[in-house]
């Protein structure tokens, strides 16, 4: 048998074989050009979000009738720049979609997160444990998973109101059994590992196995599944804010934006347009850097971005 080795099989030795750092991360993403895109925008999105009270150039609640309805890159009557116009009130675009990106990622990324720590502590335990315990878990996240969950969260909105707090508690209520179902896989697997069993030769507890064992040998699936419902419940805020079971005037939120412009759709189509595109582009760039989590924490195909030269 020839000792020959192909340059790609070269490639994913020296992947597999050299610790990982954070520079070669930095390093992968520089090689994905598609990907940067997306985390180069996201992180204006972070930055623009956290700083809303100092980027906006204007109150996004702030009304001024005599520049109502002015095009983008206009100035009002007393000067002022509106770089993506006004509404029909005259408030500025640009600062109710800043401060709009506020309500609407933190809404998806709190969401993501509650719901996340509530399914992975449910599915590990069940996962590792088993029994009745696990039966138990598993009914109760296929019934969950069997409703419609847009109409359950119009239902839940309408009875206790819109809001920021409420949006969060439906969404945590409704997410987190896809994190319970991924993570009980995860725990099934691992807990036949033969680390776990050493820990438990060891006289490890079964939390500590499963807190301080087996979750970080499973933090990149669930970090995956974490980026997607960001984008999930992104878009889904839009939704039921559109609606009118979201965030509730005057403060903004992007899918309440749209909501407001749609009788002006016609004339001023920036009303509809600029939030639809903040909306578009997020949950894009949130699904491609999804897609190259997945890529780089597996060990098949890591070795495309991890590989020397």
């Amino acid at each position: 048998m020839s000792d020959a080795t192909t340059p790609e099989l070269d490639d994913i030795k020296d992947a597999r074989d050299v610790n990982i750092t954070k520079l070669d991360y930095a390093r992968a993403i520089l090689k994905d050009k598609v990907t940067l895109v997306a985390v180069l925008f996201l992180a204006a999105l972070v930055i623009f979000t956290a700083g809303a009270n100092f980027l906006a150039p204007h109150p996004p609640t702030g009304l001024n009738f005599l520049d109502s309805l002015l095009p983008p890159l206009s100035r009002g009557a007393n000067g002022e720049f509106y770089l993506l116009g006004t509404d029909e009130l005259g408030r500025d675009m640009f600062s109710r979609l800043i401060y709009g990106a506020r309500v609407s990622v933190s809404v998806g990324v709190i969401g993501a997160l509650v719901s996340g720590i509530v399914g992975v502590f449910t599915g590990l335990t069940a996962g590792y444990k088993g029994g009745l315990y696990e039966d138990i878990v598993m009914r109760l996240v296929d019934g969950m998973l069997s409703l419609p969950s847009l109409l359950v969260a119009l239902f839940v909105l309408f009875v206790l109101g819109g809001g920021f707090v409420n949006l969060i508690l439906v969404f945590s209520i409704l997410h987190w059994m896809v994190f319970a179902r991924l993570s009980r896989g995860l725990a099934l697997e691992a807990r036949s590992s033969t680390y776990v069993k050493a820990a438990k030769a060891l006289g490890a507890t079964d939390m500590r196995i499963i807190f301080y064992h087996i979750l970080p040998n499973v933090i990149p699936p669930i970090l995956v599944l974490l980026t997607l419902e960001i984008a999930t419940l992104i878009l889904s805020e839009a939704s039921l804010s559109f609606l009118g079971f979201g965030v509730q005037p005057p403060d903004p939120s992007w899918g309440l934006m749209i909501a407001d412009g749609r009788e002006h759709i016609r004339s001023a189509w920036w009303l509809v347009a600029f939030p639809g595109i903040a909306i578009f582009l997020t949950a894009l760039s949130l699904n491609l850097v999804a897609n190259w989590l997945r890529a780089v924490t597996d060990p098949v195909q890591r070795w495309r971005w991890f590989a020397k030269g």
